[in-house]
C-alpha cells in the first residue's frame, strides 16, 4: 500500500528502535482495565531509564487521560505526558490480546499500546520519530502484524521494516510529489499536546486524498513547531481548506477559500467525508467575520459578545477584588485603602469602553477598535450600563466594517492612509450618532429597570431568578446555557464596577451553580466509596478542588456512569446553591476564583451556608442515582 508523503515533518536521522528497547516491550502483560494498562506502560518504559521520577511521570499520564481518552480507535492506544520526571525521550509498548476497554473513540477495545514519555523541552528529533509511529499506525495490516507478533524481537523487526519501506517510499515520493503551490486541497492538523493526534490527523488525511487521486498538502503544527507549513502559493493554487484543530491556529491566510473546520479527531476518523465536503461546491469560502460556517444572527452577535467579554474579565477581576479589599474594616482609612480603592475605580470606570471596543474589533478588526471604545464611553456617559456598552460595541463594528468595505472597493492604494486618518474620525462619528440617537435612551431604560428589579425583588422572585441561572451553570457542561448563564453574570458585575451593587449578586449566584457539581460528586466519592468506580475515587480530590475553584468540568469524569442521575444531582445541588445564594443577598467581587474570593464577599457566611447545602443535596443525590447501578468492570473499585 502506497502511503502519502509528508514531506517536511519526516526526519530520518533518528529510528523508532532509538526510543524502543527489547525490555520496554510486553506481548502477555496480566492487565484487566484501563488503569492496570497506564500502570504497566509506566513501569515498562521506566525500565529503560528515560524516567527520573516514575511516580511524577505517572501522575502525568493520568492526569492527560483525564483531560480526554487517549484511546484513537481502531485497537490503538498511545497514552503520553510531557513531565519533568522524565529525563529523555522513550516509548514503551504492549499488546493485550484480547483487548480491554480504554474508552476509545469508537467505542471498540484497544489491543495495542504504546506510551510516550517526553520532557519539558523535546527535541525535533524524537518529535519526528513519534509522528512517524503514529503515522505507520493507520494502516491496518501494520497494526495487525504487530498485535500477532510471537515476540519482542518479531515485534521490533516489524516496526523496523515498516520503517525502512517508509524510507523508501519518502525518496520515491520525493520524486514525483506535486511541485509547490500545485495542491487540490491543503489542509492544517493540531492537536492541544501536538504530538500523536496531530500526525496521525496529518497522515489519515493525506492517505485518503491519495485513494481519492487528489494531491494534498498537510500542515502539522505539532509541540515541535510548525514542520510542514503552507506557503502562500500552496494556499492560492488550491481548491480547498480543511482545518482540524483542537487549539488555534492563523486563520486569515485562508480568507476567500472555501473552508470547513473540524476537530483533529474528525480527520482521524473520517478523512474522505471532510476532503469530500471541503470540495463540495456548497462549501462555503471563509472570512474573518463569518468564518467557513453558516450561522444565524444571534449566534453570530453571540460570538461577538464573548469576543468582547473574554478582554474584560481580567479588569473586571481586578477591579472587583481591589475595591472590595479596599472595603474591610481594618483597611478603613488607611493609605493602602486609599490606593487600593482609586487603582478600583480607575480600572473600572475603562470597563465599558474595552468591551466596546473588543466587541466591535471582533466584527471589523483593528480599524473598528476606536469605533468600539467611542461606543464604551457613550453608553457610560448617558448611563445606558453594560446594555449599552454591549450595543454600541456591535454598532462600532459595523460602521468599521462598512467604512472598510468601501475604502477597499473606492480607495485602492491609499486604504493605508486611510485606516491612520479617516476609520477613527467616520467611526467616531458614525457610533457617537448612533448612540446619541438611537440606542443610548432604550438601553439606560432596560438597564436600570434590570438592576432596579434585583435590587428591590422579594425573596422569592430572587431565589426564583439565583435558581435559574444557578441550574443553568450544570444544565450542559460548557454549552450555550451554561455560557449565558455566565455572560450574566459577568456583564452584569462589570455594570456594578466599582460599587457594589445587584451584579455582585448575580455573579454569586452563577459562581455557587457552577462550584456546586464538581463538590457534590467528589465528596460523594469520598464518602460511600462502594458506588463509585476506582478512577472516580482517585479523581474525587481534584473534583472537590476544582470545584472550589469554580471549575466546573471536574464533574465530567462522574458524568459517565449512570448519566441521568448524574445530570439530576448537578441540576438540583446547582439550582439550590444558586437560590439561597441570591435569596440571601449575597455578592462576588470578581468573575472567576471560587473559594478564593469568596472570604471577600459581603455576606461571608450565608454564601458557605447556600453553598454547603448545595453541595450536600447534589452529593446525595449523587448516591441515590448510583444505587442499583453496575460499575463497570474496567474501572471496578478493587478491594
Amino acid at each position: 500500500m502506497m502511503r502519502g508523503a509528508l514531506p517536511r515533518f519526516r526526519v530520518f536521522h533518528m529510528r523508532i528502535r532509538d526510543l524502543l528497547q527489547p525490555k520496554a516491550v510486553d506481548l502477555n502483560p496480566s492487565v484487566k482495565n484501563k488503569e492496570q494498562a497506564i500502570n504497566r506502560l509506566v513501569d515498562l518504559i521506566s525500565q529503560t531509564g528515560c524516567i527520573c521520577d516514575r511516580e511524577r511521570f505517572r501522575q502525568a499520564v493520568f492526569d492527560r487521560e483525564s483531560k480526554g481518552s487517549t484511546g484513537l480507535g481502531d485497537g490503538v492506544a498511545i497514552p503520553h505526558a510531557k513531565s519533568a520526571g522524565v529525563a529523555y525521550p522513550g516509548l514503551a509498548a504492549m499488546v493485550v490480546k484480547d483487548g480491554i476497554d480504554f474508552d476509545s473513540l469508537d467505542g471498540g477495545k484497544a489491543y495495542l499500546f504504546f506510551i510516550i514519555a517526553s520532557p519539558h523541552k523535546a527535541s525535533d528529533a524524537h518529535l519526528d520519530v513519534l509522528a512517524r509511529l503514529s503515522s505507520m499506525l493507520i494502516e491496518k495490516e501494520f497494526r495487525e502484524s504487530l498485535i500477532k507478533a510471537s515476540d519482542a524481537q518479531e515485534f521490533l523487526s516489524l516496526i523496523d521494516r515498516a520503517e525502512g519501506q517508509e524510507r523508501s517510499e519518502e525518496a520515491q515520493e520525493k520524486e514525483s510529489a506535486p511541485k509547490p503551490g500545485h495542491y487540490d486541497l491543503v489542509a492544517v492538523t493540531a492537536c492541544p499536546a501536538g504530538l500523536s493526534h496531530t500526525y496521525m490527523a496529518a497522515e489519515a488525511l493525506e492517505l485518503k486524498a491519495k485513494e481519492m487521486g487528489l494531491a494534498i498538502k498537510v500542515e502539522a503544527d505539532g509541540a515541535a513547531g510548525n514542520r510542514n507549513e503552507l506557503l502562500p502559493e500552496d494556499i492560492a493554487q488550491a481548491k480547498a481548506v480543511v482545518v482540524a484543530a483542537d487549539r488555534t491556529v492563523r486563520m486569515d491566510r485562508f480568507i476567500g477559500k472555501p473552508l470547513i473546520r473540524v476537530g483533529v479527531n474528525d480527520a482521524i476518523r473520517k478523512p474522505e467525508e471532510l476532503i469530500s465536503k471541503a470540495l463540495s461546491p456548497d462549501c462555503q469560502p471563509y472570512s474573518l467575520i463569518s468564518g467557513s460556517e453558516t450561522v444565524s444572527l444571534p449566534m453570530t452577535l453571540y460570538r461577538h459578545l464573548m469576543s468582547g467579554l473574554t478582554y474584560i474579565m481580567p479588569l473586571v477581576a481586578a477591579a472587583g477584588i481591589l475595591s472590595a479589599c479596599a472595603a474591610l474594616p481594618f483597611m478603613q482609612g488607611t493609605k493602602v485603602s486609599f490606593f487600593f480603592d482609586t487603582i478600583g475605580y480607575s480600572i473600572g470606570i475603562m470597563l465599558f469602553p474595552v468591551l466596546s471596543a473588543f466587541i466591535a474589533f471582533s466584527i471589523g478588526g483593528r480599524t473598528a477598535l476606536v469605533a468600539g471604545f467611542t461606543g464604551g464611553i457613550m453608553a457610560d456617559l448617558s448611563s445606558a450600563g453594560v446594555l449599552g456598552a454591549v450595543v454600541n460595541g456591535l454598532a462600532g463594528g459595523a460602521v468599521a466594517y462598512l467604512t472598510t468595505l468601501f475604502a477597499r472597493r473606492f480607495l485602492k492604494g491609499h486604504d493605508a492612509m486611510f485606516a491612520l486618518l479617516v476609520y477613527p474620525v467616520v467611526g467616531t462619528l458614525g457610533v457617537t450618532l448612533i448612540a446619541e440617537f438611537v440606542t443610548n435612551l432604550p438601553m439606560a431604560f432596560l438597564d436600570s429597570h434590570i438592576n432596579a428589579f434585583i435590587s428591590s425583588a422579594g425573596v422569592l422572585p430572587r431565589a426564583i431568578l439565583g435558581g435559574l441561572l444557578g441550574m443553568m451553570m450544570s444544565a450542559d457542561m460548557g454549552g450555550p446555557l451554561n455560557k449565558i448563564s455566565y455572560a450574566c453574570g459577568v456583564l452584569l458585575l462589570a455594570d456594578s464596577m466599582p460599587e457594589p451593587g445587584a451584579g455582585n449578586q448575580v455573579m454569586a449566584s452563577v459562581m455557587a451553580g457552577g462550584m456546586a457539581p464538581p463538590v457534590s460528586a467528589g465528596l460523594a466519592a469520598l464518602t460511600v466509596r462502594p458506588l463509585f468506580s476506582l478512577r472516580e475515587k482517585k479523581l474525587a480530590l481534584t473534583a472537590v478542588s476544582k470545584g472550589l475553584l469554580f471549575v466546573t468540568e471536574g464533574v465530567m469524569p462522574y458524568m459517565l456512569i449512570a448519566p441521568r442521575g448524574a445530570r439530576v444531582a448537578c441540576f438540583m445541588g446547582s439550582g439550590l446553591a444558586g437560590a439561597l445564594s441570591m435569596a440571601a443577598g449575597c455578592g462576588v467581587c470578581a468573575p472567576h476564583g471560587g473559594i478564593l474570593i469568596v472570604p471577600l464577599s459581603s455576606q461571608f457566611f450565608d454564601y458557605l451556608a447556600a453553598l454547603g447545602a448545595g453541595t450536600l443535596l447534589g452529593a446525595v443525590l449523587f448516591v441515590i442515582g448510583r444505587l442499583g447501578t453496575r460499575i463497570p468492570q474496567s474501572s471496578a473499585p478493587q478491594a
